[in-house]
């Protein structure tokens, strides 16, 4: 059994009325269980009474020493989070007598991550219904656990002192002489890893990188660390829960020989404590986020989330892409222009959208013909640029468009909206001469943060940076220009792109949607996703935004994350530039599937409902049947995450704290915050 931080959820149960009888090991008896838990021969004793099939309707605490794992526990791990074991009253009897936990999930309802979290020899109390299966006559009952709906119970201790299991990989358990395992550290603080200096440690769910920066070492933490402003309005409470979350859970990471990218995730880290900050790293499995999978492309089902798409816009900061008047800003040189080239040109293959927005390109036209040329050449296909009459001023820079001819073509000609800053906010129709079919892209990109600032523009201390009242001018300007935009091209459906330099809870932001514009990110991602990552936090400043006409064509979107993550040391003119595609900017580029006419995406869906615990954690989701859910911390964390396969589908309790659940059903994408709350 592995004792958390967790605080037990208000749940109702009925006391036992006979005293339990097991003898509860030394470790545990720190742990507060409950007076009325009982033990296997009275679990057995209760579930004789039951009818076949029937349930007892009361929860029940039932411990017990774990016995054997069931032959599908590895696989229900894997792939639903759950576990099947047998527990016994004395451990090591190898009894008949035994309790089947069936698909039981872990504490307080977590999914389980790592089939090692439970072991034979474990001592575990579980928690919920119990009932009595009999597959025939022929067949012994058997007494066991509700199917998905019991879980381990857990105490209010901190972090564990080791387990007492039977570890099948041999590794050594015991406190003094081995490892320390510690399991789900969601509420983990730095400063409790005192206790362990000079002790080797095994966590047993992921660590997230969250700076790369410095050579051998790594920063980590149990949760993705977010600005706070990509997540809350400023300066609200959930601004400061988040505040005080990345500030208590990084440790650096050391020893580390080998490259790894920001967001990548180790599982089963072992390390040896230094100091309540620092580990060194001894062992790990590292997944998630890799080049290696980045490598591969674009992720087609988050494009694809709705429908497959026809079209594919490609929104993309390019960071100074410069061609020629060379000067402090971007390549100093042709030299570096053309190293800069080869890695630009790499990820827009890549990627072979249909229409590419850029922003930060160089004044006049040779840098989007060169963009087009080389499109042209490495895909095959024939790209083309939109002329908007500018022309070469020394470094200063533009937004522009790159389309492929045989896809799209442009209707009538650019929009500039000069609102603070001239040739960063542009405005085109395009037509797919498939269908006919049209649709208006706003092409922005805002005032930086950086900066002095006065006045309303100098920075507030909201997290919103320098330029904040500037950004939200033009923002407005979007708007107020917005009606004679879809006049002047015929069209109401209106996609806005681009490099807003704000967060998503941001003022300008929030200006957006107020004035019923509807984020892409949060709506396909809730808040998990990101474009930019600055000194470890992640966020994204790169936006895709659309008007209630342009939603239902919009079939998904996603940052493609093949520079944010990188080391710096990877651009074009860094020290450890491999001529790869990666770190080619420092911003990801945003990919938007589209699939234009109404008809094309189903309409007709019945909008899923929800039914509430009495402790405000969710019970069901109802008709949303072929949809998926996902349930994520408010730190962006993805908590669990499932395919719905009935009507009315169960979910699982929560720990103790705000959580963000979309339910993605066709053409309907919700979601809602959840408080769960703590006994008492």
């Amino acid at each position: 059994m592995k004792k958390l931080t967790y605080i037990l959820l208000t749940l109702l149960f009925s006391a036992a009325t006979f005293a339990a009888t097991i003898t509860i090991p030394e470790e545990a008896k720190d742990w507060n269980i409950p007076a009325e838990a009982i033990d296997v021969l009275q679990a057995r004793e209760i579930c004789s009474k039951l009818a076949v099939g029937a349930t007892t309707g009361t929860k029940y605490y039932v411990m017990g020493y774990i016995k054997k794992i069931d032959s599908n526990h590895t696989n229900n791990v894997s792939k639903y989070g759950n576990a099947s074991f047998y527990i016994e009253q004395v451990k090591g009897a190898n009894s008949t007598e035994d309790f089947y936990a069936y698909r039981v999930y872990g504490i307080d309802g977590e999914r389980i991550t790592n089939p090692s979290t439970v072991a034979i020899g474990d001592f575990v109390v579980l928690y919920g219904e119990l009932t009595k299966y009999q597959k025939n006559a022929s067949y012994a009952p058997i007494y066991e656990t509700l199917d998905r709906e019991a879980y381990i119970w857990n105490s209010t201790n901190p972090l564990i002192s080791g387990s007492n299991s039977d570890n099948q990989s041999g590794d050594n358990t015991d406190e003094e002489n081995g490892v320390i395992t510690i399991s789900n550290p969601d509420l983990w603080t730095a400063n409790e890893m005192s206790q362990f200096v000079g002790k080797e440690v095994l966590f047993t769910t992921p660590f997230y990188v969250t700076n790369n920066t410095k050579s051998g070492q790594l920063t980590i933490a149990p949760r993705r660390i977010f600005n706070p402003t990509n997540q809350a309005l400023p300066l609200s409470s959930d601004y400061y829960s988040i505040l005080s979350l990345n500030e208590q859970g990084t440790i650096t990471l050391t020893n580390i020989s080998d490259y790894h990218r920001i967001d990548e995730r180790v599982y089963n880290l072992r390390v040896r404590v230094n100091s309540y900050n620092s580990l060194s790293f001894i062992s790990g499995n590292w997944q998630g986020n890799t080049r290696a999978e980045m490598k591969k492309g674009i992720d087609l089902k988050a494009i694809d989330a709705r429908g497959v798409h026809t079209l594919l816009v490609c929104c993309m900061n390019l960071e100074y892409y410069i061609v020629e008047a060379f000067d402090s800003y971007g390549p100093a040189n042709n030299t570096e222009h053309q190293a800069q080239r080869a890695k630009v040109s790499k990820a827009l293959a890549l990627i072979n959208a249909d229409i590419y927005a850029f922003v930060e390109i160089q004044l006049g036209q040779g840098a989007l013909a060169e963009l087009a040329a080389d499109l042209t050449k490495n895909t095959g296909r024939n790209f083309t640029y939109i002329n908007d009459g500018s022309s070469i001023d020394e470094t200063f820079t533009k937004a522009g468009f790159v389309y492929c001819s045989d896809i799209v073509t442009p209707h009538k000609t650019i929009q500039h909206n000069d609102t603070y800053l001239e040739n960063r906010k542009k405005v085109q129709a395009f037509i797919e001469k498939a269908t006919g079919e049209k649709f208006v892209l706003s092409l922005n990109h805002f005032k930086a943060k950086s900066g002095g600032g006065s006045g309303a523009n100098k920075d507030q201390g909201d997290g919103q940076g320098s330029y904040n009242a500037a950004r939200v001018k033009e923002a407005q300007s979007i708007l107020s220009n917005y009606p004679f935009y879809t006049s002047y091209f015929g069209d109401e459906d209106f996609l806005i792109v681009g490099d807003l330099n704000a967060y998503g809870k941001e003022d300008p932001i929030t200006t957006l949607t107020d004035g019923g514009m509807i984020d892409l990110h949060r709506t396909f991602h809730a808040d998990s996703s990101y474009s930019y990552v600055y000194q470890g936090t992640l966020g994204y400043l790169d936006h895709a935004l659309c008007n209630s006409t342009m939603y239902p064509q919009v079939t998904g979107m996603t940052p493609y994350h093949i520079n944010a993550p990188e080391k710096d040391d990877y651009t074009y003119n860094g020290s450890l530039n491999d001529g790869t595609m990666f770190r080619c900017s420092d911003h990801d580029p945003i990919l938007v599937g589209l699939r234009l006419g109404k008809d094309d995406i189903t309409t007709s869906d019945t909008t899923p409902t929800y039914k509430f615990y009495y402790n405000h954690a969710i019970q069901a989701i109802e008709n949303a049947q072929g949809g998926t859910y996902t349930i994520c911390n408010i730190d962006g964390s993805v908590v669990v995450q499932e395919h719905i396969t009935s009507t009315t589908y169960p979910l699982p309790s929560l720990p103790q704290g705000i959580y963000i659940l979309t339910i993605q059903h066709n053409n309907h994408r919700q979601s809602i915050k959840l408080c769960s709350r703590a006994a008492g």
